[in-house]
């Protein structure tokens, strides 16, 4: 599951601006709150500061945590089904 954690505390800041530009209204054809990805990074931080960027942290955790951990898996059974060594 530590992979899991770090796989979400890499994204998270990610999947937030993300969500946050798809979800933003579109007045006029044009967007209303963000220029651009950059652009809705900024103001997240500067309006909430550094934790603006992990809301939803544990949801996000808890599904990339298992997928995280099924991936390592698949991964090295299937490394390990066509011979390969390890690095």
């Amino acid at each position: 599951m530590i992979a899991g954690l770090v796989a979400a505390a890499v994204t998270s800041p990610v999947d937030v601006v993300k969500t946050r530009v798809m979800n933003q209204p579109v007045v006029e054809g044009r967007p209303a709150l963000y220029q651009s990805t950059a652009d809705c990074f900024v103001k997240t931080v500067r309006a909430e500061g550094l934790r603006g960027l992990y809301k939803g942290f544990i949801p996000n955790w808890i599904r990339i945590g298992p997928h995280t951990i099924i991936t390592f898996l698949v991964y090295e059974r299937l490394r390990l089904w066509s011979g390969l060594r390890p690095f």
